[in-house]
């Protein structure tokens, strides 16, 4: 037998719910300029709608990847589902800036519970061929939502609202919920009967320092908030590196780390990710915000690096088996960086198609060569019975810097912003103004007839110089990052590579990990794979 009961309707519902999660990162900035006038919000809160997603994400992943060895991978799938639902439309119909970021943190945490569930369901309703070609459609469909995020977006923004955006997001959840119910089987057995509850004290340790940055312009950084934040933060990692030592079975095995590639690939995603979220993060708000772009054109824009990596990445796959991993990860990420400072072109009224659309296409180019070789790297280096483990550490680094480029850029940002500004003599008002929203150009309602055109010209000023502080940053991230995996990674290719189904496996096959942990049925299917590698012609 090939496929088991009802295992099309486990794809359908794998690949809805790995949608949900690109769904709603490339949609979220998009609304965020809505967001922030609606509920008239700062700075702080456009940076803790994505950040309060991807905490509980980064936090909790490999968590929700063991709970579902221990208590039912269905089951904890579909609770992941439902609180991912139920949290989507807490922020549909948030009345305030708080109840919107309580329900991003819900959200975040059903993300977590769902994307390691994914691709386990897949892997137990279908055997043998069928559950390559279940994967491969998988990857495939997954990846097309993400090109699909922002073109949704725009147009659910151009006839409706913000609320609109989430309100979406939580009826496909919805149909996920159902489809769940419907499609699991009726006794699924564990895999395991212990999880490390160290594990947990992951979401401190990344909650304390990310709170420090986003809140310590407004309050201060001398305020004991701040202090005890990031204290708790740095102590939290202490322990957890101190229990996950010293745990009978890890959801963080360190001894991963002892291996140099491993190590250096690892860096290399945080350096990657920290710029790559924040880079669509960031240039949203910028054609938005600046540059007065439409949700549509912004949408249409954003897509460009993603419809890039979609028709490219499979010409980087066969070149990485020809050249080497190491090649296409350190020049993507060259590539992808100066597709980044390309940008610094870029004023407050950019000309598209000689400006923005050559950076997003180089960008997009860099990210086409490195994404599947850069996780196929880190599978390769920690070998086929550390795959689970591998993957999973890896996409909570990657998550993980995400969360925290975003907290960093958006204070040089702010910053650069107020100071230029101030540099230009610029009323009171409008530095008080800059320091809410520094990408925006409108002079507060509150200034003089005569003072508006000379604060609009400064506020165009400073918010490209804004801009240009946080796209240098995010350029050097990438240049770094293509540095780092050229000088410190191995020259071999690493022989025991698990095969990636998809363009976007990167994002959604690697993200969805099977867990820190491997069930038997999941370690056989590693270990053929890269036996099956070994044996066939290089």
């Amino acid at each position: 037998m090939t496929v088991r009961t009802k295992g099309p309707l486990a794809l359908l519902a794998a690949t809805l719910s790995s949608s949900l999660i690109g769904l709603d990162g490339m949609m979220t900035p998009l609304a965020l300029p809505a967001i922030t006038q609606d509920l008239d919000a700062g700075p702080a809160m456009q940076q803790w709608v994505p950040a309060a997603f991807l905490l509980p994400l980064a936090g909790l992943l490999l968590v929700g990847g063991a709970l579902g060895d221990v208590y039912d991978r269905w089951r904890v799938f579909g609770i992941g589902a439902a609180g991912f639902c139920a949290a989507a439309l807490v922020c549909a119909l948030a009345p305030t800036p708080g109840l919107l970021i309580a329900g991003r943190l819900v959200q975040g945490a059903g993300a977590a519970l769902m994307v390691p569930g994914a691709l386990a369901v897949i892997t137990t309703s279908f055997d043998g061929a069928a559950r390559s070609r279940a994967i491969a459609r998988w990857s495939a469909w997954s990846g097309l939502s993400v090109i699909a995020g922002p073109l949704l977006a725009g147009a659910l923004l151009e006839i409706g609202s913000w609320r609109y955006v989430y309100g979406a997001l939580a009826l496909l959840a919805a149909l996920v919920v159902a489809l769940i119910a419907y499609a699991a089987p009726a006794r699924a057995g564990r895999v395991d009967a212990t999880v490390d509850r160290g594990a947990v004290l992951a979401v401190p340790a990344v909650a304390g320092p990310v709170f420090a940055l986003i809140q310590g312009p407004s309050l201060g950084w001398a305020d004991p908030l701040i202090l005890t934040a990031a204290a708790a933060g740095l102590a939290s990692a202490a322990v957890f590196l101190w229990w996950e030592a010293r745990a009978p079975r890890p959801l963080l095995p360190l001894e991963l780390f002892r291996i140099r590639t491993f190590t250096v690939l690892n860096a290399v995603t945080f350096l990657l990710y920290g710029g790559l979220v924040c880079s669509g993060f960031y240039t949203v708000l910028f054609l938005r915000q600046t540059a007065g772009y439409g949700p549509t054109a912004a949408g249409l824009t954003a897509a460009v690096p993603l419809v890039v990596v979609l028709l490219l990445s499979g010409r980087a796959g066969a070149l990485a088996d020809r050249l080497g991993h190491r090649r296409l990860i350190a020049g993507g990420s060259l590539v992808s960086g100066a597709g980044q400072l390309l940008m610094l072109r870029a004023g407050a009224e950019p000309r598209f198609l000689a400006e923005v659309l050559p950076a997003m296409l180089v960008h997009g180019a860099g990210l086409a060569l490195l994404v599947a070789p850069l996780t196929a790297g880190v599978l390769g280096a920690a070998g086929p019975e550390h795959a689970g483990a591998a993957s999973g550490i890896n996409n909570a680094v990657a998550r993980t810097g995400s969360l925290l480029g975003i907290a960093v850029v958006g204070l040089i940002i702010s910053a650069q912003s107020t100071a230029s500004l101030e540099r230009a003599s610029a009323p009171p008002a409008v530095v008080e103004q800059a320091r809410d929203h520094p990408l925006a150009i409108v002079p507060p309602e509150n200034l003089p007839p005569p003072e508006m055109p000379h604060a609009r010209r400064a506020l165009q000023a400073a918010a490209s110089d804004a801009f240009h502080a946080g796209t240098a940053v995010l350029g050097a991230l990438g240049i770094a990052a293509g540095l780092l995996a050229a000088i410190g990674t191995g020259r071999r290719r690493p022989a025991d590579a698990v095969p990636l189904a998809s363009p976007f496996a990167a994002e959604y096959a690697g993200c969805s990990a099977l867990s820190g942990r491997q069930s038997p049925d999941d370690k056989e299917r590693v270990s053929r794979s890269a036996e099956e590698r070994a044996d066939s012609p290089r």
